[in-house]
């Protein structure tokens, strides 16, 4: 157990230790909406392509109960959703039920310290990631405000394995509940938008490993410069409410934190009166704490019939 001892004793001491299971969580910077985030589609169903890029880099993690260095990050997933949307008179909005189905690439490469000594890892998987639930959504607005509230159940379906050094499942389930606003003039072409939630966590059993619960807030503003181009800055804020917790959690209950900045843009088709969306956006960490620090980009197609 010496070197296990020893490379605490160094994450003290560099003030660089990481939280959340592999410095990572289910939460993704952009993923929460980058166009009038908090209005609601036209009723019946509604069809969206999201495709998430991340590419993070940490100096040390847990990862598989075990601690990891000079770690570097790259994955792609594309999340293919469904959501039916109805009218619902006597509350004056409207209701919403949907889920997802994702397929990931995940890239890991560092280093990782045994008792036969440090060896240095590259490995890659692809598969069925994490599907989404969204049981419940409802949307409300007077005038040019908008708000959406929701829960997110998010499944550990995804390929993942405890010798496997990636994968693209986390292996255990999360809960989060978001309230999103959105203000937008359709004489000016503004909006302001700002999506917030609540993710709680459960543990994973096969590393014993509870991350702690997160806060995240997404926050969007964009210009339409033409009737079908709309430009944008992006921004968001995590934090780490309480810390994580279970035998598995090397660095103790440690709460990771961090916040980023970026662009996107929105091109809406005059030909399909609507209901066509396409959206960018590219955000990266301005700061990272306890937390892989990362670039991530996003393109959703969403197509209302």
């Amino acid at each position: 157990m010496t070197w296990l001892i020893a490379a605490i004793l160094l994450l003290f001491l560099v003030n660089n230790t990481q939280a959340a299971e592999g410095a990572a969580s289910n939460y993704f910077p952009g993923a929460y909406g980058s166009l009038l985030v908090a209005m609601a589609p036209e009723p019946g169903p509604v069809a969206v392509s999201l495709n998430l890029f991340f590419k993070g880099k940490t100096d040390f993690a847990v990862r598989q109960g075990r601690l990891d260095t000079d770690l570097t990050a790259t994955a792609f997933y594309t999340l293919a959703q469904g959501l039916y949307v109805w009218d619902v008179p006597e509350s004056g909005g409207r209701f919403a039920f949907g889920a997802y189905v994702p397929y990931g690439y995940s890239r890991v490469k560092g280093d990782v310290t045994t008792k036969l000594g440090v060896f240095r890892f590259d490995e890659a998987v692809d598969g069925v990631g994490d599907i989404g639930i969204i049981p419940v959504s409802y949307y409300w607005n007077t005038g040019n405000f908008h708000i959406n509230f929701y829960e997110l159940v998010i499944a550990p379906t995804g390929k993942y394995e405890i010798d496997k050094e990636v994968f693209v499942g986390r292996n255990y389930w999360s809960f989060d509940t978001v309230l999103a606003a959105t203000w937008f003039d359709p004489n000016m072409g503004t909006e302001l938008s700002a999506a917030g939630g609540i993710m709680v966590n459960s543990k994973n059993n096969a590393t014993d490993y509870k991350t702690g619960t997160e806060f995240h807030l997404d926050l969007t503003a964009n210009q339409f410069v033409t009737e079908e181009l709309a430009l944008g800055l992006r921004g968001y804020v995590y934090q780490q409410l309480t810390g994580d917790s279970g035998s598995g959690a090397l660095l103790g209950d440690f709460k990771g934190e961090s916040i980023g900045g970026g662009f996107g843009l929105s091109w809406v088709p005059a030909e399909m009166g609507g209901k066509l969306a396409i959206t960018g956006s590219w955000l990266r960490d301005l700061r990272a704490k306890r937390r892989l620090k990362a670039d991530y980009a996003s393109v959703s197609i969403a197509m209302t019939f």
